[in-house]
């Protein structure tokens, strides 16, 4: 299935082991958490640098491969539920803590705002000031980067009804995020878990409501993927699975119910992907987060020990969950950097062949920017992740240990 926009969210990092309370029914260190958002984080790579001439033979296997990684654009809508839940599984377990407000807020910071704005201001204040006219990256984002800066990129381009900001149009998705950061704090102090709960369900109606009103309506149909009252209900289905994680029973009574979702679900976008109206008043949105909410259901549940666990558990989605977050900021300016020296029509007419230079350019692009992102890790974001340490407090139960 093919949505609006080249989708990809903010993936969230992961500094130590998530764990979770035994009396859950689910393992005390649960890595599979972290294996998905590697999993989320390959999808969208995949989509990223997913490009080349459509026009050109790539013969059976890549004309199926590359269709696969065309859906990758999705990973961002498994980064949404992935964050509601290990958001609100922080803020409920400090809930009554000292400090509620302030440890989130200013571990939030720290995590999100020196890469995001190290990297704005080096592409878009420092490099013009140094080189002048000579400077001619990022045009389409230095004009309206005061979108970018305040967090309202999105706005911008729901309102504009295009993907603008050229290789910063992705942060769309990180403005999303911001402003669940912002006001889902507020929710989970003044309810209760049952209170909560119900506040979930009534936003995930909410945005299928409002999305189905407002493309009726003849509003533009960008908002439906940009606004963030249209994308929250991937956010509210993480956040009422943590929740109900968090009850007496647990979350694995609700296995059957994932194995049905995800069946139903997976067979609804291999039908919508058939029809010429890939927007269907915003019905893809809610099926895509619905299959991703039973896929974290099992995957959080499933025991180390079992096939489905030592796959999510896996060194390698481990490595690529823990720098996610820098991959996907990286990846959209890297290929407007890099074009003039590395492309996909260079390598193509270099290997004498559409598959082979496709596919050498996806792999030459994914290396940089895990390497760009294991770098920015080392020298720049650890750093300021040591600070987060001043910000913490005991939960009142150790139900989640790790911030995400």
């Amino acid at each position: 299935m093919q949505l609006l926009t080249p989708k990809a969210s903010r993936p969230v990092e992961s500094e130590k082991p998530i764990r979770v309370q035994q009396p859950l029914g689910l393992p005390k260190h649960v890595p599979a958490l972290d294996g998905i958002r590697g999993f989320a984080i390959l999808m969208v790579t995949a989509y990223r640098f997913n490009l080349g001439p459509v026009d050109a033979d790539y013969g059976r296997i890549g004309r199926v491969l590359f269709k696969a990684f065309s859906v990758g654009n999705l990973g961002v809508d498994l980064f949404f539920v992935l964050s509601g839940f290990l958001i609100t599984g922080i803020l409920f377990d400090a809930k009554g803590g000292p400090h509620y407000f302030r440890n989130f807020y200013f571990r939030r910071a720290l995590r999100i705002y020196p890469l995001y704005y190290g990297v704005l201001f080096v592409a878009l204040v420092a490099m013009p000031l140094l080189l002048g006219s000579r400077y001619q990256l990022f045009a389409e984002a230095r004009a309206d980067q005061a979108s970018l800066w305040l967090y309202v990129a999105n706005f911008l381009m729901g309102i504009r009804n295009e993907w603008c900001l050229g290789s910063f149009r992705h942060f769309w998705s990180l403005c999303v995020e911001e402003h669940f950061y912002l006001l889902w704090p507020l929710v989970i102090f003044f309810c209760s878990r049952r209170q909560a709960l119900v506040a979930c369900l009534l936003t995930i109606a909410f945005a299928i409501v409002g999305r189905i009103a407002w493309l009726t309506l003849g509003g533009p149909k960008v908002a439906i993927e940009a606004f963030t009252c249209f994308q929250c209900d991937g956010l509210a289905l993480g956040s009422f699975l943590a929740l109900v994680a968090r009850g007496p029973r647990g979350i694995r009574q609700y296995i059957p119910w994932a194995l049905v979702g995800m069946l139903l679900t997976g067979l609804s976008m291999g039908y919508i992907s058939t029809l010429a109206d890939r927007q269907l008043l915003g019905l893809p949105i809610t099926i895509c987060s619905a299959f991703f909410g039973g896929l974290l259901v099992l995957a959080v549940s499933s025991r180390s020990t079992t096939w489905l666990g030592k796959i999510w558990g896996s060194r390698g989605l481990r490595f690529f969950g823990k720098y996610s977050y820098a991959m996907y900021v990286f990846q959209l300016p890297l290929i407007e950097i890099l074009a003039p020296i590395l492309n996909p029509e260079m390598l193509i007419e270099r290997w004498g062949s559409a598959f082979l230079g496709r596919m050498a350019y996806i792999v030459a692009m994914f290396a940089i920017t895990t390497a760009g992102a294991v770098i920015s890790w080392n020298l720049f974001e650890k750093h300021f992740l040591a600070l987060k340490s001043r910000f913490h407090s005991e939960p009142k139960q150790p139900a989640v240990a790790a911030s995400s």
